[in-house]
């Protein structure tokens, strides 16, 4: 064991150098003053790693970060060579790109690397703008400047998933693996390497819920904060977590006992949803959201980009079949497209997100419903009311949301679950993940030829 401790630990110690060393040499060819960067992201890392209590896990969630800004850089330099005018961002929003260059423009020193059609966005408020001007209160002169800190908020996601998934099985392996599946994660890359907050959200979520199941209510509470200020409607759906998780005393009464748990917990949400319904009502209004609905942005956004497709066609139909549907929709989100371009440009995230993590799902889910039915064939109590925990998180995102990215946020929660299959399971729940990849394949097939 010390031996194999060893080995590996000197196999990070090798690729933590080798990553240091490619990044500052790309860092210096491509912009040399964010070398100074480079430097604050460590600073800033060691001071987070220290919040965090992770001294054991040091130089392995620094390998992470590396690895992050490596992997940052090159799509950077990727979407640079394919869209010069775009300055290394992923280019127009609601055509090949996203938000990242309007949040660069917002928090620019100067317009030297903002790209034309993000200069209407110069110095526009926005939580997120907000957040980005406390995490590097400098000038910012070139993407990479700011890009560097951003990925401190994935950087840590691996770490936590792998702490949460150990407090879930007490099993070593599980917890690697589910660490190494978030590293490789194509959801989280394309999403997290960016100018973008779902990387914190992710972030900011998976510890929440760690420290929660930990009972460290002061790192709770900080973290909740946290989300509050970057993004209010995940704030929301960590803030009702706990209601999952009392303190098993209060179930232990006589007459508190003969109500279900289920009804129990959905019942303190409603509490907690009533409580909540002032500043509730005010953020969903912002946000463009009809009660539990979100038309507005179904009429407009989704309809514009695609009125004849499948997701239109769900969020259009009667609330007792869109709630339902979108809500296994989303869970098998992405579909494979196999579109390498968008508007005749190669898109990079894209070729990530609909064609090399769909053909990962199919994989994926064989060994997460393997997991599911190996769970409560053994009655793993911890693990299903982690489920049921994500199933509700994802619930309320695919009727609140009904942005596939913001799925990014429950893919750390996801892998717990694959990795669990991988290593538990017996003939029945295996045969049960078999029959769910060939029947995934079958529809991922039919969808890609009709």
């Amino acid at each position: 064991m010390i031996v194999g401790y060893k080995y590996k630990k000197t196999q990070v110690n090798i690729l933590l150098f080798v990553f240091i060393f490619l990044n500052g040499m790309l860092i210096s060819v491509t912009n040399f003053q964010s070398l100074y960067s480079y430097v604050y992201t460590f600073v800033l890392f060691c001071l987070i790693n220290e919040f965090l209590k992770a001294k054991s896990f040091f130089f392995k969630n620094l390998l992470v970060l590396n690895f992050f800004i490596f992997l940052s850089i090159l799509l950077y330099w990727g979407q640079y060579l394919i869209m010069p005018d775009w300055f290394g961002f992923t280019g127009m929003y609601g055509g090949v790109g996203t938000d990242d260059s309007r949040f660069f423009a917002a928090i620019a020193s100067s317009v030297e690397n903002i790209p034309r059609y993000a200069m209407g966005y110069i110095d526009v408020n926005h939580s997120f703008v907000d957040f980005l001007k406390i995490l590097y209160p400098f000038k910012i002169v070139h993407p990479l400047t700011i890009l560097f800190p951003n990925l401190l908020g994935i950087c840590f996601i691996p770490y936590f998933t792998e702490r949460l998934s150990f407090h879930l099985t007490n099993n070593l392996k599980v917890s690697r693996l589910s660490f190494l599946l978030v590293v490789i994660c194509p959801v989280i890359l394309s999403n997290g390497l960016i100018l973008m907050r779902d990387g914190w959200v992710a972030f900011l979520t998976i510890a929440g819920v760690f420290y929660l199941l930990k009972r460290n209510n002061r790192s709770f509470i900080i973290i909740l904060i946290i989300l509050f200020f970057i993004r209010p409607g995940s704030a929301i759906l960590l803030l009702l977590a706990p209601v999952f998780y009392f303190k098993k005393s209060i179930l232990k009464g006589k007459k508190i006992n003969k109500i279900p748990k289920v009804v129990l917990v959905f019942s303190m949400v409603a509490v907690v949803s009533y409580l909540m319904l002032p500043f509730l009502t005010e953020y969903l209004a912002v946000k463009g959201l009809d009660s539990f609905e979100r038309a507005s942005f179904v009429e407009t956004t989704i309809k514009k980009a695609d009125a004849g497709s499948i997701i239109y066609k769900i969020y259009t139909l009667p609330i007792y079949l869109k709630i339902p549907i979108g809500f296994v929709f989303f869970l098998f989100l992405p579909f494979f497209q196999g579109e390498f371009y968008t508007l005749n440009i190669l898109n990079i995230r894209t070729i990530m997100f609909t064609t090399i993590m769909p053909i990962l799902s199919l994989f994926y889910f064989r060994y997460f419903f393997s997991g599911v039915v190996y769970m409560y064939q053994k009655n793993e109590k911890e693990m299903k009311l982690f489920l049921y925990l994500f199933c509700f998180f994802l619930l309320i995102i695919s009727q609140a949301s009904i942005q596939p990215r913001h799925k990014t946020a429950l893919m750390p929660f996801f892998y717990i679950f694959v990795a669990y299959g991988v290593h538990n399971g017996n003939s029945s729940s295996k045969a049960f993940g078999t029959f769910v990849f060939v029947f995934l394949f079958v529809i991922q097939f039919y969808m890609t030829l009709f």
